[in-house]
């Protein structure tokens, strides 16, 4: 079975349109049996989110996705989990496409499952001793006393450094998803999920390959040494999905997205790819399983 993946296409974002229609012209040049987009398609216009799933739809084989963050992202008043269990499936079915956060998939005799994944901050450098209250918040110290609404966070606080006041980056999540729940809360509903998934479709197949938009393992995580950079990488994932996974030994690949950089490692059953996709170069990768 040939499998494309590909990801983070940010239709909505006008640099991303270009390469993204380059991409989905090489796909139909290419042909497979199984396309999969890891997530992030679009953003909170579903408009574009139906408009690049567009671009693939003279594709012949199984067409297959996960909601990202940034397909989360509301408008409106919306609710990010009536869009993550309603209307992102439905409009992924009208472009032919099956979206794993809802349901897995058997094609042939490998199996699909996944979802958006989420963060719970256990990727945070904890070397930064950045507290708590700011990762929730999804605000460095620095941006934090810049904002009146936040500078509660930092004042009269005995637990804060004068590095932390160079952290004057903030997750945009913070602004743009609107949950009914703590982001710990929603990765325990994603990873029983995840887990329910798999025990679904394990019986009937010793191959599975899972997708999960945000990294699932701090190993695909790049530190770089730099405090913004660093402070972020809390929002790339969450530790608990490579646990999930581990549990199956069935899962044969894991694809993920969301941090724009190519990254893979390796476990006894499982193989891990992140597949790093950036606003203006869009990453095709093939396997043959």
């Amino acid at each position: 079975m040939r499998i494309l993946c590909t990801g983070d296409l940010h239709y909505n974002i006008p640099r991303s349109r270009e390469a993204t229609t380059d991409l989905a012209s090489k796909v139909l040049r290419r042909g497979g049996d199984v396309l999969i987009l890891t997530g992030d398609t679009a953003s909170s216009d579903p408009h574009y989110f139906s408009e690049c799933l567009e671009l693939f739809s003279e594709f012949r084989g199984l067409k297959l996705l996960v909601a990202g963050n940034h397909d989360l992202w509301t408008q409106n008043g919306e609710n990010s989990l009536a869009r993550w269990t309603k209307l992102l499936p439905s409009l992924a079915s009208q472009m032919g496409f099956n979206m794993l956060d809802a349901n897995p998939v058997i094609s042939g005799d490998i199996g699909f499952a996944g979802n958006v994944g989420w963060y719970d901050y256990s990727f945070r450098d904890e070397n930064l001793k950045v507290p708590m209250r700011f990762y929730r918040a999804k605000a460095g110290p620095g941006r934090a006393k810049r904002v009146e609404y936040m500078k509660h966070l930092v004042e009269n606080k005995d637990d804060l450094l004068t590095l932390h006041f160079e952290i004057t980056s903030a997750w945009s999540d913070a602004q743009h998803v609107r949950l009914t729940m703590s982001d710990e809360e929603f990765v325990e509903l994603l990873t029983e999920k995840l887990k329910t998934d798999l025990n679904r479709i394990t019986a009937k197949t010793k191959t599975i390959v899972a997708v999960i938009h945000h990294l699932p393992a701090r190993e695909l995580v790049w530190y770089r040494g730099n405090v913004n950079w660093d402070f972020a990488a809390a929002f790339l994932g969450s530790q608990r999905f490579f646990d999930v996974i581990m549990d199956n030994p069935n899962v044969k690949l894991c694809l993920s997205g969301h941090n724009h950089r190519h990254a893979e490692m390796a476990t006894e059953f499982t193989k891990f790819i992140s597949v790093g996709s950036t606003y203006k170069k869009k990453v095709l990768m093939e396997f043959d399983l």
